[in-house]
C-alpha cells in the first residue's frame, strides 16, 4: 500500500480488506470445488453408478478362462494356431519350433511330454490325440522268425532197452533244435559299428530291435562314423555298450556346401537351419567357401560345431 502514495489513509485500508476477501474468496472456491460430494441428493437415483463398479470388481476378482479345444493333431507338422488352440503356451509354442527347426522329430507320443514344463493336466488332455505320421516313427524289423518243432508222432510203447537205442541214435544224428533267441555277446567281443546291420548290432548287450535300427539310420543320414562315441547321438544307450563296439577306419560321405541348398543342408545332422542359411547368405554376398576356417566366423557356429563337421565337409 505504501506504494499508492495517491491514495488515502482510509482508501488504503479499505483496498487491503478488499484483497483479504477475495483472497479468501478464492481459497473457498478452490476447496470447495475439490472436495467430492458423499451424500446424494435427495430423490437422486445411485443405481447407475454403484452398478458399473460393481461389474467392474466382479470382472476382475473372477477372470474368465479360455476354453482350450482337444483334436488330433501332429506335434511335428501342427501350425502355431492349432498348438495354442490346444491350450500350449506361447513360449511352449515357440520351444516346439525351435526343436523342429534343428532336425528334431517327436517318434513317439511319449516324446511329446519333452516340452518345457509341459503340465500332468495338459499331457492327460492332448496324450489321446497326438497322430505321429509313418515318416516321422522309428523304423521297427521284421518279427522273428518263430521255429517250428517237429510234431511227435505216436509210436507204439518201447520196452526200456529200445528206448535207450532211440534216444542214443537221436542225439547222435539229430541236431540240437535251435531256441529262436540270439545270445548276446561275451566280455572280450566287438561289433564293427560302422558296417554292421540291426541284426548284429542288436547282440550287443542294452541293444535291442529299435536301437539298432536308430544308429543304422543315424549313420546314413551322417554319411559314416568317424568315432564309437557318434552311436550314442542317435539314442539313448547305456554307457556299457561302447565296450562292445568299435570301429574300423573307412571313408565317410561329404557334402559340398558351396551348391547345395538350405534344405538339402539341413539333412546333415550336424547343420540346423540358422546354421545352413548363414552359410547360404555368405555364399550370396561373399562367395563361395574355401575353408572350414571360414565358417568360423559365420553366425552359429561354435568350435565344437566346426570339430563335428570337419570330416563331413568339402569345399569344390
Amino acid at each position: 500500500m505504501r506504494r499508492l502514495p495517491f491514495l488515502t489513509k482510509s482508501q488504503r485500508r479499505a483496498l487491503l480488506v478488499l484483497e483479504w476477501v477475495l483472497l479468501i474468496g478464492i481459497i473457498g472456491y478452490s476447496v470447495w470445488r475439490q472436495t467430492p460430494s458423499n451424500s446424494p441428493l435427495k430423490g437422486e437415483d445411485t443405481s447407475q453408478e454403484v452398478s458399473p463398479l460393481r461389474e467392474d470388481v466382479e470382472g476382475s476378482a473372477l477372470p474368465k478362462e479360455e476354453p482350450f479345444e482337444t483334436f488330433p493333431f501332429d506335434p511335428n507338422t501342427a501350425d502355431s494356431t492349432a498348438l495354442l488352440r490346444l491350450g500350449l503356451s506361447p513360449w511352449q509354442v515357440r520351444s516346439i519350433y525351435r526343436y523342429r527347426a534343428k532336425r528334431g522329430r517327436y517318434h513317439t507320443p511319449e516324446d511329446f511330454m519333452r516340452v518345457p514344463n509341459m503340465t500332468v493336466e495338459q499331457w492327460e488332455r492332448l496324450k489321446d490325440y497326438i497322430r505321429i505320421a509313418p515318416q516321422f516313427r522309428f523304423v521297427e524289423p521284421p518279427p522273428r522268425r518263430a521255429y517250428r518243432k517237429e510234431s511227435i508222432q505216436e509210436a507204439p510203447p518201447m520196452t526200456g532197452e529200445t528206448k535207450e537205442k532211440d534216444t542214443g541214435k537221436q542225439s547222435a544224428s539229430s541236431p540240437e533244435e535251435p531256441s529262436g533267441k540270439a545270445e548276446k555277446l561275451s566280455p572280450g567281443e566287438v561289433i564293427d559299428i560302422g558296417t554292421a546291420d540291426t541284426t548284429q548290432l542288436k547282440l550287443i548287450p542294452g541293444i535291442a530291435s529299435k536301437r539298432a535300427a536308430r544308429i543304422v539310420a543315424y549313420r546314413k543320414q551322417l554319411g559314416g562314423f568317424v568315432n564309437v562315441e557318434q552311436a550314442m547321438e542317435a539314442i539313448e544307450m547305456p554307457d556299457t555298450v561302447l565296450r562292445y563296439m568299435t570301429l574300423a577306419p573307412q571313408p565317410v560321405r561329404k557334402i559340398d556346401v558351396n551348391h547345395l541348398s538350405v534344405q538339402q543342408m539341413m539333412k546333415h545332422p550336424y547343420l540346423s537351419f540358422y546354421q545352413a542359411k548363414a552359410i547360404f547368405e555368405h555364399r550370396r554376398n561373399k562367395g563361395p567357401l574355401h575353408s572350414i576356417e571360414e565358417m568360423e566366423h559365420l553366425d552359429g557356429f561354435k568350435p565344437t560345431d566346426i570339430d563335428r563337421l570337419r570330416p563331413y565337409i568339402t569345399f569344390e
